[in-house]
């Protein structure tokens, strides 16, 4: 499935989040915009056998490592100070305009790296799990762990993390299903799906 369909799939993961819990109108756009991102976020894989047939263009990798700069520089802007702000916007820099010069497979590994130093820096969890996440993806074979039952109990505890720093009611659960639907809309039953996902990997008996 094409990353603008998953885009739309997770926008309205967020979005009926956001009116199950009521949300006000600047909450509704932050939930929607979380469940955008989270149901972008599986396709990050792209090491393994195929890597050069992936479905996820260099032009989609280089949008989402851009994506994690302005969300890392905003986060720098609005709630860094002093030496960690400076770290924070050159981090930022980096993932804006310089790692989408390479491959990749070696974009996504340094991309990771940028970001769990940052995360490390800012001493803030979540800067740093996705960081482990994105260096992860970057060594795994498309549509592996990043879409399994364990990609996503790491997913979930990158979302508890960030909305204990974010605290908007439905934060977490927009995450979460916002994830949940890119699993689900890669899954063989799927019209279109000629290939299903290993959903409780490192068990390899079933693909779904």
């Amino acid at each position: 499935m094409r990353g603008s369909a998953h885009a739309v799939l997770g926008a309205a993961a967020g979005f009926i989040v956001a009116q199950k819990v009521g949300a006000n109108p600047e909450d509704v756009l932050f939930l929607t915009g979380a469940g955008v991102v989270s149901g972008l976020i599986p396709d990050l894989d792209t090491g393994g056998k195929l890597a050069n047939r992936i479905s996820v263009s260099n032009k989609y990798l280089n949008a989402a490592v851009r994506l994690i700069g302005i969300l890392l520089g905003c986060y720098a802007y609005f709630f860094a100070s002093g030496m960690d702000e400076y770290i924070s916007f050159i981090g930022a820099f980096i993932l804006l305009f310089v790692l989408p010069q390479f491959s990749k497979k070696f974009m996504l590994l340094l991309s990771g790296v940028v970001i769990a130093v940052a995360g490390y820096v800012l001493m803030t969890i979540w800067i740093q799990l996705i960081g482990v996440y994105v260096m992860a993806a970057s060594l795994l074979a498309h549509r592996s762990y990043t879409h399994s039952l364990l990609g996503l109990a790491f997913y979930g505890v990158i979302s508890y993390h960030f909305a204990a720093d974010f605290p908007i009611n439905g934060l977490f659960t927009a995450c979460v299903f916002g994830y949940i639907s890119h699993l689900i809309a890669d899954m063989r039953f799927i019209p279109g799906n000629k290939k299903g996902i290993k959903l409780f990997l490192p068990y390899k008996g079933i693909e779904l």
